[in-house]
C-alpha cells in the first residue's frame, strides 16, 4: 500500500461578520423532536485575504443553524451569504459545519460575546459559486474549510484550502 501524506492548509481569507441579533428567529420542536432551527441573519461584514478583499453584501444571507439538543451545546451550522469583492464581483458562499463545546467546558460558554478555540470547536466546509471567467473562478474548484471563533459578538472565520501543492495558486493547477 502506498504511503499517504497529510494535505497542506493554505490561508484563503478571514471574514468578520456582523449578525442581526434583533432578527433572530427560532422554530422549536422541528419534526416533533427536541431540535430547534435558529435563523441568524447576517447583517454584513468584510473579507480580507491575499487574493480576495471585499464585503459581505448587506442582508444577503443567514445561518440556518440547527440545535440538536437544547441541554448540550452542539449545533449544526448551515450558512449562506454573498460576498462582493473590491473589484465588484459577487460570490455566493455556503458553509456547513459544527459548533460544540470543548472537553470540560461549561455548556453555556457559547453564549458569551467572545469564545476562543480553547473553549469550542467551530468548523465548516465552505463552497463557493463565483463567475468562472472572473479572477475568483478558482474558488469553484477548491476544498475549503473554515475555523471560527466569536469575538466581541462577531463570528470571525479563517478560510483555508486543502492542497497537495503548497505555494501553488489554485488558479494555476
Amino acid at each position: 500500500m502506498p504511503q499517504m501524506r497529510m494535505p497542506h492548509l493554505e490561508f484563503v481569507y478571514r471574514i468578520v461578520a456582523e449578525m442581526d441579533k434583533g432578527g433572530v428567529t427560532e422554530i422549536k420542536g422541528v419534526d416533533s423532536t427536541s431540535r430547534t432551527r435558529v435563523v441568524l441573519p447576517i447583517q454584513g461584514g468584510y473579507v480580507n485575504g491575499p487574493q480576495i478583499k471585499g464585503t459581505i453584501v448587506e442582508k444577503s444571507g443567514a445561518d440556518w443553524a440547527e440545535v440538536i439538543n437544547p441541554n448540550k451545546s452542539f449545533t449544526r451550522l448551515n450558512a449562506m451569504y454573498t460576498l462582493q469583492t473590491d473589484d465588484n464581483v459577487y460570490i455566493l458562499v455556503k458553509a456547513q459545519g459544527i459548533y460544540r463545546t470543548g472537553p470540560g467546558i461549561d455548556e453555556k460558554a457559547g453564549e458569551k460575546d467572545s469564545v476562543s478555540q480553547d473553549e469550542m470547536e467551530y468548523f465548516t466546509h465552505i463552497t463557493f459559486e463565483a463567475p468562472g471567467d472572473s479572477a475568483y473562478g478558482w474558488l469553484n474548484g477548491v476544498v475549503a474549510m473554515g475555523v471560527m471563533i466569536m469575538w466581541q459578538g462577531r463570528p470571525v472565520i479563517d478560510c483555508y484550502r486543502l492542497t497537495n501543492f503548497p505555494g501553488r495558486l489554485a488558479a494555476n493547477l
